[in-house]
């Protein structure tokens, strides 16, 4: 799967069908990936992010978090393993170049020159 594939997909669903408890399991995820900036201010792994994907809380991963951090990406598929997720190939490596971090996206999505109310 890995092969092929730029990133993929932990569904917050087990292999038994149930869905996956507590209901912030995916923002837990990303946050224990985080590490402390030389500001004390908290950053997150740009190979990792929540999101929500047929109405399933999910994780997308950067394979190349494999090699960028071996430890971290021991932990993902422990984190896997041990919970029974499911988990889906993503973006293959043509539609996502896995040796550039997820962009960065402002918190205000809104252009205030297009609010017409």
């Amino acid at each position: 799967m890995l092969s092929e594939a730029a990133e993929f997909v932990i569904q917050g669903k087990t292999v038994e069908g149930n869905v996956f408890q507590p209901a912030d399991w995916a923002e837990r995820l990303c946050n224990s990936l985080a590490k402390m900036g030389a500001d004390g201010r908290e950053m997150h792994s740009s190979f990792v992010r929540p999101v929500v994907s047929d109405g399933i809380k999910s994780v997308v991963v950067r394979v190349a978090l494999q090699k960028s951090n071996p430890e971290a990406f021991e932990v993902v598929k422990r984190y896997i393993a041990e919970n029974r997720l499911m988990v889906r190939s993503g973006r293959g490596s043509r539609d996502a170049e896995s040796s550039e971090p997820l962009p960065v996206i402002n918190k205000e999505r809104r252009d205030p020159s297009r609010n017409i109310w």
